[in-house]
């Protein structure tokens, strides 16, 4: 429902459900629906991608893989796609494709074209990756998750690295880091946090009353929105939103944490709405949803975490949950939820929080004596007494930031960095002389005389279509060409093309090589995609592809049509050779006995009033001959004098035809025989080994060759026999559970590599796995243990892995021997398995007793199809209550789980396990719950602080009873006065 305050703010919705039902009709022969605009751009864009067309041209084991599709504007939808080789991430590696409705590609991007070749066998651990990220925090809470990756950002040479994800803080704040660790040489590649600080102010909001939207469930009314979905104002202390049994918030006091949510609810209800009205966007997060705020943060600042926004409070103590600094940090939310992400040069990100409050601001309309229509940030309330933090339409005003762009921009602080994109996002709104009461803004040396502007919505488009085009590592130099190609996009004219041209070269930001042009009448364009875009054949084969071109704009006109990269006795033909843009041609490629086995990129060029490229990937197979493989598994085996021993013998056709393989064994000790069951099996079967040892046979280890006889040749596989006569000292044994597992090409597998000391002492055993199929690569974590530890099995397979089953053996070696066992891993092809995965974010959380934390579970569909899940929580101690809402969805979906604590709830850290079921089974993900008693805290310790001593950013001080963090260089800048508020972060008092 809808309420009004006077004094204060006011809230109040409930929600209503309506359900029809009606009677059983006959069955009518359902209309065929024609594809949607959306489903037709996407397709154009997969085509694209596929087809490698211009910029996303790739080798034979790279592919994109789509997993962002966002409605814009004028019927134009942005597609991001992430880039992978041989089934690895590649960061750095991304791709965007902006495709109209009409299934026509109007722009495409991507980050990096350096073609990869690297090993995917890493030579540095997952564990030594960690320690050295750790090393990059004051103080890291855990580890979220590590993984195997290609690093290419900013489009540097590829290296195979370790992406570790830590949770903790740096000297200052709180922090959710990436780092990238070489796999080959441990050094640190890059790093990138999701965590954004936006200098800020305070809230005041009006005029009264207000209107905002929350829930009413019983007699009681929260400050959850009903209809903006993940919209949620929380006491940061508490992690719940605020509850009352009236429908009335705030207490009209700024001081107030009630009413800081009530603004927080106002501010980010219009920012939804100017997104959908304005911009085409649904939700924050563009897929219908928005992200929990939290009022109450104990810090001078405001900070986005990467999935959360929290809000501090000014040196008044008032929170500052103004609109601009609301629409601010929902603006870094934005950033990192449209494609290539949200890191980037200095300075992006904060004016792309700067402009969204603007947006924000100029949509809402408020009166100018509240938080109106302006550029400037932090105006409503006076932070430290110098008026705003941030001046959109001439930066140098504040603090002299830059007003235009140079070469020293990307090495510039981030929120003084912000000015020359601020600077620009007004010229283009508003103009360099927009009159009505709108300040004046200067244009920079060598600039044109004036600007003239589009209007602060149009403005936003724009740039929001630049974000829509954006790829990871943006640049200002980027943002000038992606803002353009969306200004294009937007107006055939090209009057906004050159507003957007004549607002960038105000601020001496120069034309970029490569950067759209545009002329009044539209220039004729198409665009190609190949079907298939890829093929393997035998020498002396042949193959064909469809190539379709489509008139992205203009007429249809002719397109002269070449190809090249035909590897050496080989012919590849296209007919015909020119067609009509909206035609299509064959292209043809005929192999011959003595074409060279490879893998080949064939480019078809395509020429009319511009160019285009595509790319076929021609995979030349070797011509096979018979060929088999022995192995036994396990490979080894300790046994008394006396006893026998049993083991598996796979035969396996690795090239040809199946053959028949004669088995025995050679090279056996005195005392030992081996016999086989059966003795002759077809290559691709197995066969039962039984070693049998006398009474008499000598103590000792020896290794026998398992010999393979087939037409092809003779292939042996070695079995270790270690014979005792007494009790063994030292020993273990090494086991594998699971020991076997399905997944589909490209996908990973776990398993448990437990060790256990058999007899004698415990002792250091190194891990490895050998007699690995082709395309699977086994990482061990950690790679050594003491007997009786466990270590986890990581498989990792990519998109060429073979399908079919194979059986390796995993090795532990030890100062009294090797010890193995066997995992049978099967690879199926592109029809996968159903199966889900169960995930908690955070995986751990400490609260005092009586207070209560909340994680976010989040299900995936990991192969198949989507499946319903029934999520339930177990593990929770005496006075701790956990819950889980909803307690079923869909895989895919998400739930919260919400755990409370009471007053006495004892002491301890505890493990809450959360369940999924589901037809093809169950998954869990564990909670490590910390719960403290409250403790009082002090300075004890720290050192004074002292006129005549420098410090820097991470030192700490106590000075007039309160501890302080020092965030900037200085010397003789006292902690707690007006001019010193960038330098020191209160603490609190001692």
């Amino acid at each position: 429902m809808k309420r009004f305050l006077a004094l204060a703010l006011a809230l109040g919705v409930v929600p209503v459900a309506a359900w029809a039902s009606a009677g059983a009709a006959a069955p009518v022969p359902a209309p065929v629906t024609p594809p949607s605009s959306q489903v037709l751009a996407v397709q154009a864009a997969d085509r694209a991608v596929a087809s490698g067309l211009d910029s996303l041209a790739g080798g034979s084991k790279e592919h994109y893989d789509r997993r962002m599709v966002t409605p814009w504007v004028n019927d134009l939808y942005s597609v991001a796609y992430e880039r992978t080789y041989r089934g690895l991430p590649v960061v750095g590696g991304d791709a965007v494709v902006l495709a109209d409705g009409q299934g026509r590609v109007r722009v495409t991007n991507a980050a990096s074209r350096t073609p990869i070749g690297v090993s995917t066998v890493p030579t540095v651990t997952a564990g030594a990756a960690e320690a050295t990220s750790r090393a990059k925090l004051a103080s890291v809470d855990r580890v979220d998750s590590h993984r195997l990756i290609v690093h290419t950002v900013g489009d540097t040479t590829p290296r195979l690295a370790w992406e570790t994800v830590l949770s903790g803080r740096t000297a200052t704040a709180p922090s959710h880091l990436h780092v990238y660790v070489d796999a080959a040489d441990g050094t640190v590649l890059g790093q990138r946090d999701d965590v954004v600080a936006g200098t800020a102010v305070s809230q005041w909001n009006g005029p009264a009353p207000l209107t905002i939207d929350t829930t009413h469930s019983g007699s009681n009314y929260t400050t959850v929105d009903p209809v903006r979905p993940g919209v949620q104002c929380q006491d940061y202390g508490t992690k719940q939103p605020f509850s009352k049994t009236t429908d009335s918030f705030g207490t009209g006091q700024a001081t107030s944490k009630e009413t800081g949510c009530a603004d927080v609810l106002w501010s980010t209800q219009h920012e939804w709405d100017m997104l959908k009205n304005w911009l085409g966007r649904t939700g924050i997060d563009g897929n219908g949803r928005g992200v929990p705020v939290q009022v109450g943060l104990a810090a001078v600042n405001a900070y986005w975490t990467g999935d959360h926004i929290e809000i501090g409070h000014n040196n008044a103590n008032q929170w500052i949950a103004s609109m601009d600094v609301v629409g601010h940090e929902h603006g870094h939310a934005i950033d990192q939820y449209t494609p290539g992400g949200a890191g980037q040069e200095a300075g992006l990100g904060e004016a792309t929080g700067d402009i969204f409050g603007a947006l924000t601001e100029a949509y809402t309309n408020e009166p100018s004596n509240f938080d109106g229509p302006d550029y400037t940030v932090g105006e409503a309330i006076n932070l430290v007494g110098t008026g705003p933090i941030r001046n959109m339409y001439n930066p140098s005003l504040v603090s002299n930031d830059p007003n235009c762009y140079s070469s020293s921009i990307p090495n510039t602080e981030v929120h003084k960095a912000a000015g020359p994109l601020n600077h620009w996002f007004y010229l283009l709104a508003e103009g360099s002389s927009p009159g009505g009461g709108k300040p004046s803004s200067p244009i920079c040396s060598g600039g044109p005389a004036s600007v003239t502007g589009a209007g602060i919505q149009t403005a936003g488009k724009v740039f929001y279509g630049a974000m829509l085009l954006k790829t990871s590592g943006m640049t200002y130099k980027k943002y000038r060409v992606a803002t353009l190609q969306a200004a294009k996009a937007l107006d055939a004219t090209c009057v906004l093309f050159n507003k957007t041209k004549a607002a960038w070269d105000a601020i001496t930001m120069p034309a970029q090589p490569g950067e759209a042009t545009c002329t009044a009448q539209p220039t004729n364009d198409f665009s190609m995609a190949l079907s298939p875009a890829s093929g393997s054949v035998a020498p002396g084969g042949t193959l064909s592809s469809t190539l379709s071109t489509v008139t992205t704009a203009g007429s249809p006109h002719t397109v002269n049509l070449t190809v090249s990269g035909a590897p050496v006795n080989t012919t590849v033909t296209i007919n015909p050779t020119s067609v009509t843009s909206g035609g299509s041609a064959t292209l043809s490629i005929a192999t011959t006995a003595r074409t060279t086995p490879g893998t080949y990129p064939i480019t078809v060029t395509g020429v009319g009033s511009v160019t285009h490229t595509v790319q076929y990937s021609l995979t030349v197979l070797a011509a096979p001959n018979d060929d088999f493989l022995v192995s036994v598994s396990p490979n080894s085996g300790t046994v008394q004098a006396g006893g026998t021993l049993t083991s598996t013998v796979r035969t396996t056709t690795t090239a040809g035809n199946p053959q028949s393989v004669t088995l025995s064994a050679k090279g056996l000790p005195d005392g030992v025989s081996v016999s086989f069951d059966p003795p002759t099996v077809t290559s691709g079967g197995t066969s039962a080994m039984t070693v049998s040892t006398a009474a008499n046979a000598a103590a000792g280890s020896s290794t026998f060759a398992v010999v393979g006889v087939a037409n092809s040749g003779t292939r042996t596989d070695g079995y270790t026999l270690t014979v005792t006569t007494g009790p063994t000292t030292d020993d273990f044994l090494v086991s594998v559970n699971p020991n076997s597992g399905t997944t589909q090409a490209g996908g990973k597998l776990t398993t448990t590599v437990t060790t256990t000391t058999t007899s004698g002492n415990p002792q250091t055993v190194n891990l490895s796995a050998k007699g690995l199929p082709d395309g699977v690569v086994a990482v061990f974590d950690p790679p050594s243990v003491t007997s009786g530890g466990t270590s986890t099995l990581t498989l990792i397979t990519t998109t060429d892995t073979p399908p079919g089953s194979a059986t390796f053996a995993v090795v532990g070696v030890a100062n009294s021997g090797t010890r193995t066992d066997g995992y049978t891993i099967t690879v199926t092809g592109t029809t996968p398995v159903d199966d889900f995965s169960v995930a908690l974010n955070p995986n751990s959380g400490s609260v005092q007793a009586g207070q209560s934390a909340t994680s976010t579970v989040a299900t995936a569909t990991t192969s198949g199809s989507p499946q319903l899940l029934t999520l339930s929580v177990a593990g929770a101690p005496t006075g701790v209550s956990a819950t889980v809402d909803p307690s079923s969805v869909t895989s895919g979906g998400s739930a919260t789980l919400t755990i409370a604590t009471t007053s006495d709830a004892m002491a301890g850290t505890y493990t809450l396990t959360v369940t999924g079921t589901g037809p093809s089974g169950a998954h869990s993900a564990d909670y490590t719950l910390t719960v403290t008693r409250p403790d009082p805290g002090g300075c004890s310790g720290v050192q004074e602080w002292s006129a005549g001593q420098s410090y820097v950013p991470g030192d700490r001080v106590a000075h007039n009873g309160h501890l302080w963090n020092s965030v900037w260089w200085s010397t003789g800048a006292e902690p707690g006065a007006p001019q010193s508020w960038a330098v020191w972060n209160d603490g609190g008092p001692c």
